[in-house]
């Protein structure tokens, strides 16, 4: 689909006249035999066809037109990330109606919040579980005329609901094809690239989440700005292995989208098959948030430590050559000869094999973005090898609009630069608060003119993401406008890039920084499995030395003066669908923990201050 734009260049590249619904059933008459994607099975990865892919579309499409819904309805999706998945979204697509995301985490009153606000007239879910939740609100959702669940019967709904298996639905869109075989094709031609094309919500970490509009257009754009990145996507398979909910942008662009328009090919798996299934593909390509590279990374350290003695030592050596490449890299140095042969047979010998055990070993260039990455595991991968590079975008943004693309392993630190094209520009405002304009940008919050109007500057869309951008254009994150610390003696502070040094601990899984209003900073900690095996003592003493440590390279108001050990996990209304912190919710929740901080470190002062010398 993108082999006559990108041979042309970036410059001109552009959209196609094809809905993502229509480039399906294109795909299935070109090359019906070839793999779209995968399913792992817990053994093997089972593909689906393209011819396969497509007539499954169709009857969806037809099934969801026998149930009434229509051109612009809306059709939630709620369920872990799946085969089903992608199919039933094409299908919702090519009745002309508009796919809906909700992430399969949420609680009955976020299904109600998003399933409400979008006013979606039929639901698609995964499992009985799901389809309680459903249950749960559904008297609260008067659009709400048809549940469908993949794998049962839904039940415990009102009579005004329609119940059915995904199962059945099919067999309805069969059965209205067989009397009716004209209509798909009629509901194909009536589609155009600038429909929506999906309703992606926010995460909600600054309030309600908003429905953020994409059309077939948008989403386009943003595929040609990956295949910018990975040219070879025109033109061989790249394989992946997703297992994250499909409801964001992120991993719905690179799971649903982009392959309908490249060689990309996923196999889908649950989270707990996720290991297996990525040493069972092998995947050649990879766009991870950064704590799935961390944990991936912990596990591959924990085995090391596992491992015979003989090869610890291979690895320690093999560790002193991969630092000096590392520094002549960020040095900008070349890199001599002798140092490269020594690094190659360390790359060969124990690096790839290690990251063969994690199913790595094929990746050349993998992809982070949705997150700070901690620089001593963006290093680390670097050194093994990898070439771990950082990407930048927002829901609004259908993907990148920053990325580390100019350059490999570049130094960590930075989120990359603009996309090589005109359309496509930075800046920043008196705030230092990144504004980007694009071909890719929504159209818009669904039914939130006021919000729409407030990120929107112009054709200017204000990210709220403070940055810094250097001479070359490269870009470096500060922190969020909404998460600016303003403390009692007028000092701004951001807390982004501190909870991510805290991070880098093996005793913290999650840091949140507190202060505004207050005379200074203090921090919230939330212990990692390996700091909660620890006694009480012990792990005091471990987070005091790492955060008096971290002290030492930080301006005196940026110091934290004192910590307390969350007594418990954050629950689910304390966290957004993607796992960030709501901090307002977490500080309301720990209310008293934050105020004792304060009281007892500000005794703590006064009697230091107090103490008699001599």
């Amino acid at each position: 689909m993108l082999s006559d734009v990108i041979d042309s260049g970036v410059a001109n590249f552009e959209a196609v006249e094809r809905t993502f619904a229509q480039m399906v059933q294109d795909r299935a008459e070109v090359e019906p035999e070839e793999v779209a994607f995968c399913q792992w099975d817990g053994t093997h990865a089972i593909p689906t066809t393209w011819a396969q892919y497509a007539s499954a579309v169709r009857e969806v499409a037809l099934g969801l037109v026998a149930l009434g819904v229509g051109r612009g309805d809306r059709v939630a999706i709620m369920a872990p990330g799946r085969g089903e998945w992608v199919i039933t979204a094409l299908g919702i697509l090519s009745a002309g109606a508009i796919p809906v995301g909700v992430y399969p985490t949420s609680a009955a009153a976020e299904v109600r919040q998003l399933v409400g606000h979008s006013e979606a007239v039929a639901m698609v879910v995964g499992d009985d579980a799901d389809v309680a939740k459903v249950a749960a609100v559904a008297p609260e959702l008067p659009a709400l005329r048809a549940v469908i669940s993949f794998d049962s019967t839904p039940s415990g709904l009102p009579e005004t609901v329609v119940s059915k298996t995904w199962a059945d639905l099919r067999e309805a869109g069969r059965a209205l094809d067989d009397t009716n075989p004209a209509l798909f094709n009629f509901l194909l031609d009536g589609g155009s690239i600038d429909q929506t094309a999906a309703l992606f919500y926010t995460s909600g970490s600054t309030g309600a989440p908003k429905g953020v509009i994409h059309t077939h257009r948008t989403l386009q754009y943003s595929i040609l700005g990956s295949a910018v990145l990975n040219p070879e996507l025109t033109r061989t398979r790249r394989d992946s292995v997703s297992f994250l909910g499909l409801s964001h942008v992120s991993p719905a662009l690179s799971g649903v989208f982009a392959p309908i328009m490249t060689r990309a090919v996923v196999t889908f798996c649950r989270l707990d098959q996720s290991s297996e299934a990525l040493r069972g593909v092998r995947p050649t390509g990879i766009v991870w948030p950064p704590r799935l590279h961390e944990k991936l990374l912990s596990g591959a350290l924990a085995a090391i430590k596992e491992s015979p003695a003989s090869f610890q030592k291979s690895y320690e050596d093999a560790m002193e050559v991969a630092r000096e490449v590392a520094a002549a890299r960020r040095r900008g140095d070349t890199v001599s000869a002798e140092l490269q042969a020594q690094y190659d047979q360390a790359l060969e010998q124990v690096f790839l094999p290690l990251r063969a055990k994690l199913g790595m070993d094929r990746v050349n260039v993998a992809w982070t973005a949705s997150g700070a990455m901690t620089p001593e595991v963006h290093a680390l991968w670097q050194m093994w090898g990898l070439d771990l590079r950082e990407l930048y975008g927002t829901t609004e943004t259908c993907g990148w609009v920053l990325a580390q693309w100019d350059r490999s392993f570049p130094p960590p630190g930075t989120v990359g630069k603009a996309m090589p094209h005109p359309r496509f520009a930075i800046k920043t405002n008196s705030k230092g608060e990144l504004l980007v304009k694009g071909p890719l940008l929504f159209r818009g919050y669904w039914n939130n003119p006021e919000a729409t109007a407030e990120v929107m500057d112009g054709e200017w869309y204000r990210t709220g993401d403070l940055v810094e951008i250097d001479a070359s254009g490269e870009v470096k994150l500060i922190g969020r406008a909404k998460d600016i610390i303003v403390t009692s003696g007028g000092k701004t502070i951001s807390p982004q890039p501190i909870e991510v040094r805290l991070k880098a601990s093996p005793l913290i899984e999650e840091a949140m920084v507190v202060g505004d209003g207050r005379k200074y900073l203090t921090v919230l900690v939330w212990p990692t499995e390996k700091g909660g095996r620890l006694d009480r003592h012990a792990l005091q003493e471990g987070l005091r030395a790492w955060i008096e440590d971290l002290n030492t390279g930080l301006a005196r108001p940026l110091q934290l003066k004192d910590f307390r050990i969350a007594p418990r996990a954050l629950a689910a209304s304390e966290l957004t669908s993607k796992g960030t912190i709501r901090r307002a919710a977490v500080l309301t929740s720990f209310s008293a923990l934050v105020d004792e901080m304060y009281s007892a470190a500000e005794h703590n002062e006064f009697a230091g201050q107090a103490r008699l010398r001599g």
